[in-house]
Protein backbone atom coordinates (compact mmCIF):
# COMPACT_ATOMS: atom_id res chain seq x y z
CA UNK A 1 0.00 0.00 0.00
CA UNK A 2 1.57 3.38 -0.97
CA UNK A 3 0.96 4.79 2.69
CA UNK A 4 1.88 9.09 1.04
CA UNK A 5 0.29 8.10 -2.44
CA UNK A 6 -0.03 12.01 -3.99
CA UNK A 7 1.17 13.50 -0.81
CA UNK A 8 4.20 16.10 -1.33
CA UNK A 9 6.77 16.15 1.18
CA UNK A 10 9.01 18.49 1.90
CA UNK A 11 11.95 17.29 4.37
CA UNK A 12 14.89 19.78 5.12
CA UNK A 13 18.21 18.58 5.79
CA UNK A 14 17.49 15.62 3.44
CA UNK A 15 20.91 15.16 2.12
CA UNK A 16 22.69 12.47 4.62
CA UNK A 17 21.25 10.41 7.53
CA UNK A 18 17.93 10.97 9.32
CA UNK A 19 16.53 13.26 6.31
CA UNK A 20 17.77 10.69 3.63
CA UNK A 21 15.91 7.71 5.04
CA UNK A 22 13.09 9.65 5.78
CA UNK A 23 13.37 10.51 1.54
CA UNK A 24 14.03 7.13 0.17
CA UNK A 25 11.14 5.53 2.44
CA UNK A 26 8.45 8.61 1.89
CA UNK A 27 9.09 8.26 -2.36
CA UNK A 28 8.80 4.39 -2.09
CA UNK A 29 5.55 5.17 -0.30
CA UNK A 30 4.26 7.37 -3.08
CA UNK A 31 5.39 10.69 -2.25
CA UNK A 32 6.33 13.61 -4.14
CA UNK A 33 9.84 14.41 -1.85
CA UNK A 34 11.42 17.98 -2.14
CA UNK A 35 15.08 17.12 -1.29
CA UNK A 36 15.90 20.13 0.77
CA UNK A 37 19.83 20.35 2.09
CA UNK A 38 22.38 22.91 2.73
CA UNK A 39 24.42 21.28 0.22
CA UNK A 40 23.46 21.03 -3.19
CA UNK A 41 25.26 17.99 -4.37
CA UNK A 42 24.24 15.42 -1.65
CA UNK A 43 20.62 16.71 -2.13
CA UNK A 44 20.81 16.30 -5.68
CA UNK A 45 22.30 12.96 -5.52
CA UNK A 46 19.45 11.95 -3.38
CA UNK A 47 16.85 13.13 -5.83
CA UNK A 48 18.62 10.72 -8.49
CA UNK A 49 19.14 8.03 -6.37
CA UNK A 50 15.02 8.14 -5.63
CA UNK A 51 13.98 8.95 -9.08
CA UNK A 52 16.00 5.88 -10.62
CA UNK A 53 13.98 3.50 -8.10
CA UNK A 54 10.67 5.00 -9.73
CA UNK A 55 10.01 7.75 -7.21
CA UNK A 56 8.93 11.53 -7.24
CA UNK A 57 11.39 13.71 -6.27
CA UNK A 58 12.96 16.95 -6.96
CA UNK A 59 16.58 18.67 -4.98
CA UNK A 60 16.67 22.68 -3.58
CA UNK A 61 19.35 23.69 -2.07
CA UNK A 62 18.26 25.25 1.01
CA UNK A 63 19.57 27.18 4.31
CA UNK A 64 17.06 26.76 6.60
CA UNK A 65 18.74 29.70 8.44
CA UNK A 66 18.17 31.56 5.95
CA UNK A 67 13.99 33.27 5.76
CA UNK A 68 15.01 34.12 2.30
CA UNK A 69 15.73 30.81 1.31
CA UNK A 70 12.82 29.31 3.58
CA UNK A 71 10.44 31.60 1.68
CA UNK A 72 12.20 30.39 -1.83
CA UNK A 73 11.68 26.54 -0.46
CA UNK A 74 7.90 26.73 0.12
CA UNK A 75 7.04 29.45 -2.95
CA UNK A 76 8.74 26.96 -5.76
CA UNK A 77 7.21 23.71 -4.42
CA UNK A 78 3.87 25.51 -4.34
CA UNK A 79 4.22 26.71 -8.03
CA UNK A 80 5.53 23.49 -8.72
CA UNK A 81 3.76 21.02 -7.23
CA UNK A 82 0.52 23.21 -5.93
CA UNK A 83 0.56 21.93 -2.58
CA UNK A 84 2.33 20.86 0.69
CA UNK A 85 0.78 18.44 2.71
CA UNK A 86 4.26 17.54 5.15
CA UNK A 87 6.52 19.09 6.34
CA UNK A 88 9.67 17.52 7.94
CA UNK A 89 11.37 20.38 9.93
CA UNK A 90 14.69 17.81 10.22
CA UNK A 91 18.01 20.17 9.37
CA UNK A 92 20.31 20.57 11.90
CA UNK A 93 23.16 22.90 13.43
CA UNK A 94 26.07 20.96 12.92
CA UNK A 95 29.26 22.85 13.84
CA UNK A 96 32.23 20.52 14.96
CA UNK A 97 34.65 23.74 16.31
CA UNK A 98 31.11 25.11 17.85
CA UNK A 99 30.29 21.94 19.68
CA UNK A 100 33.92 21.30 20.90
CA UNK A 101 33.67 25.45 23.00
CA UNK A 102 29.69 24.03 24.11
CA UNK A 103 31.04 21.99 26.91
CA UNK A 104 31.65 24.42 29.58
CA UNK A 105 29.08 26.01 30.90
CA UNK A 106 31.68 28.53 32.42
CA UNK A 107 32.82 29.11 28.88
CA UNK A 108 29.16 29.62 27.43
CA UNK A 109 29.40 31.89 24.30
CA UNK A 110 26.09 33.31 23.29
CA UNK A 111 27.28 33.37 19.95
CA UNK A 112 26.81 29.41 19.82
CA UNK A 113 23.64 29.12 21.50
CA UNK A 114 22.04 32.23 19.18
CA UNK A 115 23.46 30.09 15.86
CA UNK A 116 21.88 26.89 17.27
CA UNK A 117 18.85 29.02 17.37
CA UNK A 118 18.74 30.29 14.06
CA UNK A 119 18.75 26.49 12.59
CA UNK A 120 17.41 24.04 14.96
CA UNK A 121 14.28 26.52 16.34
CA UNK A 122 13.56 29.42 13.71
CA UNK A 123 14.24 27.30 10.89
CA UNK A 124 11.63 25.02 11.38
CA UNK A 125 9.21 28.07 13.17
CA UNK A 126 9.65 30.48 9.92
CA UNK A 127 9.20 27.11 7.41
CA UNK A 128 6.15 26.33 9.30
CA UNK A 129 4.96 29.67 8.94
CA UNK A 130 5.28 30.11 5.64
CA UNK A 131 3.68 26.26 4.83
CA UNK A 132 1.01 26.78 7.21
CA UNK A 133 -1.14 29.51 5.12
CA UNK A 134 -0.87 26.52 2.17
CA UNK A 135 -2.44 23.98 4.47
CA UNK A 136 -5.22 25.88 5.55
CA UNK A 137 -6.08 26.60 2.49
CA UNK A 138 -6.94 22.99 1.90
CA UNK A 139 -7.69 22.05 5.65
CA UNK A 140 -5.17 19.89 6.42
CA UNK A 141 -1.58 19.15 6.82
CA UNK A 142 1.21 17.30 8.91
CA UNK A 143 4.57 19.43 10.22
CA UNK A 144 7.27 17.20 11.78
CA UNK A 145 9.96 18.36 13.42
CA UNK A 146 13.58 16.72 14.44
CA UNK A 147 13.92 17.10 18.37
CA UNK A 148 16.26 15.21 20.49
CA UNK A 149 16.58 13.87 23.94
CA UNK A 150 18.49 15.75 24.99
CA UNK A 151 15.93 18.74 25.21
CA UNK A 152 14.37 16.48 27.94
CA UNK A 153 16.36 16.96 30.85
CA UNK A 154 19.48 18.52 32.01
CA UNK A 155 22.89 17.73 30.51
CA UNK A 156 26.70 18.56 31.35
CA UNK A 157 27.60 19.74 27.91
CA UNK A 158 25.73 21.02 24.84
CA UNK A 159 24.17 23.52 26.34
CA UNK A 160 23.00 25.21 23.41
CA UNK A 161 22.13 21.91 21.39
CA UNK A 162 19.80 20.31 24.08
CA UNK A 163 17.93 24.22 25.12
CA UNK A 164 17.58 25.05 21.75
CA UNK A 165 15.56 21.61 21.19
CA UNK A 166 13.53 21.92 24.47
CA UNK A 167 12.84 25.54 22.64
CA UNK A 168 11.75 23.95 19.49
CA UNK A 169 9.44 21.00 21.61
CA UNK A 170 7.69 24.52 22.82
CA UNK A 171 7.00 25.61 19.25
CA UNK A 172 5.53 22.54 17.76
CA UNK A 173 2.89 22.09 20.74
CA UNK A 174 2.27 25.44 20.11
CA UNK A 175 1.72 24.97 16.57
CA UNK A 176 -0.84 22.09 17.14
CA UNK A 177 -3.05 23.48 19.97
CA UNK A 178 -3.32 26.99 17.13
CA UNK A 179 -4.11 25.13 14.29
CA UNK A 180 -5.39 21.26 14.73
CA UNK A 181 -8.80 22.26 14.93
CA UNK A 182 -8.11 23.39 11.08
CA UNK A 183 -6.78 20.15 10.32
CA UNK A 184 -2.89 20.81 10.79
CA UNK A 185 -1.07 18.58 13.07
CA UNK A 186 2.15 19.05 14.11
CA UNK A 187 4.51 16.64 15.80
CA UNK A 188 8.18 15.89 17.08
CA UNK A 189 10.23 13.04 16.98
CA UNK A 190 13.15 12.58 19.66
CA UNK A 191 15.63 10.42 18.73
CA UNK A 192 18.06 8.88 20.88
CA UNK A 193 21.70 7.59 19.68
CA UNK A 194 21.11 6.70 16.17
CA UNK A 195 24.12 5.33 13.55
CA UNK A 196 23.94 8.89 11.69
CA UNK A 197 27.24 10.01 9.26
CA UNK A 198 27.70 12.62 11.87
CA UNK A 199 27.22 10.57 15.00
CA UNK A 200 29.83 8.08 13.41
CA UNK A 201 32.43 10.52 12.79
CA UNK A 202 32.79 11.76 16.06
CA UNK A 203 31.83 8.73 18.49
CA UNK A 204 34.26 6.04 19.30
CA UNK A 205 33.96 2.01 20.49
CA UNK A 206 34.03 3.12 23.88
CA UNK A 207 31.24 5.58 23.52
CA UNK A 208 28.68 3.43 21.77
CA UNK A 209 29.39 0.61 24.67
CA UNK A 210 28.12 3.43 27.01
CA UNK A 211 25.71 4.09 24.83
CA UNK A 212 24.19 0.52 25.04
CA UNK A 213 24.43 1.05 28.64
CA UNK A 214 21.78 2.96 29.00
CA UNK A 215 19.61 1.58 25.77
CA UNK A 216 17.05 -0.83 26.39
CA UNK A 217 17.62 -2.41 22.95
CA UNK A 218 20.57 -4.50 21.85
CA UNK A 219 21.72 -2.23 19.15
CA UNK A 220 22.15 1.54 18.73
CA UNK A 221 19.33 2.73 15.99
CA UNK A 222 19.52 3.53 12.14
CA UNK A 223 18.76 6.31 10.62
CA UNK A 224 15.95 4.20 9.02
CA UNK A 225 13.89 3.31 12.76
CA UNK A 226 13.69 7.17 12.78
CA UNK A 227 12.37 7.76 9.34
CA UNK A 228 10.05 5.30 9.90
CA UNK A 229 7.91 7.40 12.85
CA UNK A 230 8.59 10.52 10.04
CA UNK A 231 6.59 8.48 8.04
CA UNK A 232 3.78 7.19 10.33
CA UNK A 233 3.33 11.06 11.33
CA UNK A 234 3.52 12.24 7.84
CA UNK A 235 0.87 9.37 6.84
CA UNK A 236 -2.92 9.61 7.57
CA UNK A 237 -2.65 6.54 9.99
CA UNK A 238 -2.05 9.45 12.60
CA UNK A 239 -4.77 11.28 11.79
CA UNK A 240 -5.86 11.45 15.42
CA UNK A 241 -1.99 12.16 16.95
CA UNK A 242 -1.33 16.03 17.36
CA UNK A 243 1.60 18.19 19.72
CA UNK A 244 3.12 14.62 20.79
CA UNK A 245 6.88 14.48 21.46
CA UNK A 246 7.78 11.13 20.33
CA UNK A 247 11.13 9.79 21.58
CA UNK A 248 12.48 6.75 19.48
CA UNK A 249 15.42 6.40 21.64
CA UNK A 250 15.72 2.43 22.08
CA UNK A 251 14.09 3.04 25.26
CA UNK A 252 16.34 5.10 27.21
CA UNK A 253 14.06 7.06 28.27
CA UNK A 254 11.56 4.69 29.82
CA UNK A 255 13.73 3.95 32.65
CA UNK A 256 15.33 5.19 36.29
CA UNK A 257 18.32 7.36 35.71
CA UNK A 258 20.10 4.84 37.58
CA UNK A 259 19.52 1.91 36.10
CA UNK A 260 23.26 1.42 35.13
CA UNK A 261 23.99 1.07 38.59
CA UNK A 262 21.01 -1.32 39.23
CA UNK A 263 22.23 -3.38 36.22
CA UNK A 264 25.61 -3.61 37.65
CA UNK A 265 24.61 -4.37 41.30
CA UNK A 266 22.41 -6.95 39.73
CA UNK A 267 25.23 -8.57 37.65
CA UNK A 268 27.36 -9.02 40.80
CA UNK A 269 24.57 -10.57 43.17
Amino acid sequence: MARLADKVCIITGAGSGIGRASAAMFAREGATVIVADIRAEPAETVAQELIAAGGKARAIAVDVGSEGDLARMIDTTVADFGRIDVLFNNALYTNTEHAMRDMDFLKFDPEIFLANLRVNVLGAVIASKLAIPHMLKRGRGSIISTSSGSSMGGDITAYSYGSSKAALNWFVQAIAATYGKQGIRSNAILPGPTQTPAKIQWSTPEMDRLFLDVLNTPFIGEPEDIAAMALFLASDESRYVNGMLYPVDGGQSCTVPFISVTRALAAGS
